[in-house]
């Protein structure tokens, strides 16, 4: 498998971490898609460490900045001839806030990471994924992806950039997909 290539969001820590570790095992060439390059840097070496695999490479991203993902993919198109599988696992998800968080791009923080994000470095990556044999994409993500296909959740796409942040007391578990609940 060295010679397939596998990007991974957040993949510093949790299930993109413990996903790095099993791509990296298995002999793929892992690149990390890392918002923090301490932490991205600290979870490549114990990578490589654990599985005698030399080609985990840590690449910076920040998936809610349209600026970083161009940025991100022009590098990785100058370093890489293809890609093989592309795992969206970076999401941003802070339950204990109460004001809303916006994007570089002045939409809302959730919203941003957890759909935009990787839905721009999709098609920005589409060349790559077609110059594979066996193109892959997953998107990884919590429990909370179950009310994203709740028939009376309602996106209300009026406020993603916070329009009513004024009228609408903001809640990210809210916002995100509890049904009947405004942003």
């Amino acid at each position: 498998m060295k010679d397939q290539i596998v990007i991974i969001t957040g993949a510093n820590s949790g299930i993109g971490k413990a996903a790095a570790l099993k791509f990296a095992a298995e002999g793929y060439r892992v690149i990390m898609a890392c918002r923090n390059r301490e932490l991205g840097t600290a979870a490549q070496a114990e990578i490589m460490q654990m599985t005698n695999n030399p080609h985990v490479d840590v690449m910076l991203v920040d998936i809610s900045s349209f600026e970083s993902i161009r940025t991100f993919c022009a590098a990785f198109k100058a370093r890489y001839p293809r890609l093989d599988i592309l795992i969206h696992n970076a999401a941003y998800l802070n339950h204990g806030e109460k004001e809303y968080r916006l994007s570089p791009e002045q939409i809302e923080m959730s919203f941003a990471t957890n759909v935009f994000g990787p839905f721009l470095m999709t098609h920005l990556l589409t060349d790559h994924l077609a110059k594979s044999q066996d193109p892959r994409i997953l998107h990884a993500c919590t429990t909370n992806i179950k009310h994203f296909f709740n028939p009376s959740r309602k996106i209300e796409f009026d406020n993603l950039r916070g329009e009513f942040r004024g009228s609408r007391p903001y809640n990210v578990t809210r916002c995100m997909g509890t049904p009947r609940w405004p942003c």
